[in-house]
């Protein structure tokens, strides 16, 4: 099954390297990650076309049939045009994800005052990394997101001490505030996971990150591009566009929870 756009391609080759499997059923493509199955866009379907008003069930009754104890349902569209509308109205999230790319290296960005950049290396860096994934989670909901986000944390750190990726820190003293990955594929370089801190944010953190992780992608000759992803209509994509990523494609992805389902036994 062919997949054009960078992000979903790049997206399932991390996917991979991180244990992953990607199975092709001709019409749709089966994504599972055992390893860590409360990771929603690690255990997925992916349809090569869009959403569709009169799929709703099929896909629904899909994906229900590969992941019969799962707690989520996700699937994600290749192409961005259709109804989506069609599944908002059935409770599902809908998100429209952009893909954007440069073959330079970002606009220089300098760090604030105060914050340092450096690599993650050490078993405290991840475990920051983790709680800063999770910082954003209701209190009563933040236990089984760290589990989530520890279980990741393993994944990426695995992925750097493969030598095909580096995940940077924003530092004020000892405090990790943001971070992000780069991952080198062949001849493409994808960012993963830019995360700040809500209390600091907006002040050029992650401009900065975004320059210094592609200027490591970028030392590799064989890399000859660097591919971000973002949602449609979000503050991210202003900030990449000004570091000189352009719009390359776009994708949906519509997920809920299971508990959002009804009960279908009264």
């Amino acid at each position: 099954m062919r997949i054009d756009s960078p992000g979903l391609t790049t997206d399932l080759d991390l996917l991979c390297l991180q244990g992953s499997t990607v199975t092709d059923l001709g019409d749709h493509l089966v994504v599972r990650t055992e390893a860590n199955p409360t990771f929603w866009w690690g255990n997925f379907i992916l349809v090569p076309t869009a959403p569709r008003s009169d799929e709703v069930e099929r896909w629904t009754a899909r994906f229900e049939a590969e992941f019969p104890d799962a707690r989520h349902r996700a699937i994600g569209f290749a192409q961005p045009d259709g109804d989506s509308g069609a599944w908002a109205a059935q409770g599902w999230d809908v998100e429209v994800d952009v893909d954007l790319a440069t073959t330079s290296v970002p606009a220089a960005a300098v760090a604030p005052d105060g914050i340092r950049l450096r690599a993650l290396t050490s078993g405290d860096d991840w475990e920051q990394s983790a709680r800063v994934g999770g910082s954003d989670t209701p209190q009563d909901r933040r236990d089984g997101r760290l589990v989530f986000e520890r279980r990741r944390a393993a994944a990426q750190r695995g992925l750097v001490e493969s030598g095909r990726a580096r995940w940077v820190g924003a530092f004020e003293g000892d405090q990790l505030v943001a971070n992000l990955g780069i991952v080198r594929l062949g001849d493409l370089a994808r960012y993963q996971d830019v995360v700040t801190l809500e209390s600091h944010r907006r002040r050029g953190i992650a401009g900065a990150l975004v320059r210094a992780a592609g200027e490591w992608a970028l030392e590799d000759p064989a890399v000859g591009r660097l591919v971000i992803v973002a949602e449609d209509g979000g503050p991210a994509i202003g900030l990449y566009q000004r570091a000189g990523f352009v719009e390359v494609a776009r994708h949906v992805g519509v997920s809920r929870t299971g508990g959002q389902w009804p009960d279908t036994t009264q």
